[in-house]
């Protein structure tokens, strides 16, 4: 479970594995790398990009909250920073 509060995000990342994003609290604000974003409300659900780099944030005035299923391999990461490539 991933919580963010507002105004927070999780900085800009990718996925080398499937990983499936499940909104519980708040509104999810998807900054992709080629700027477009999309807003994920509380009850919906989505697959992540593989590979693409991107930005979670609460741009909403409540806490968000999300859950998150990586699939993958042991001891391999789930997620890469861009000063960890």
């Amino acid at each position: 479970i991933v919580a963010i509060e507002p105004g927070g995000e999780t900085g800009l990342h990718m996925h080398p594995v499937p990983t499936y994003v499940h909104v519980l609290d708040g509104t999810l604000t998807v900054q992709m790398g080629d700027g477009t974003t999309k807003e994920v409300q509380a009850g919906q659900a989505f697959l992540e990009i593989i590979g693409g780099w991107h930005n979670g944030k609460n741009l909403g005035k409540v806490p968000l909250k999300f859950l998150v299923v990586f699939t993958g391999e042991e001891g391999k990461p789930n997620l890469i920073r861009p000063d960890k490539k």
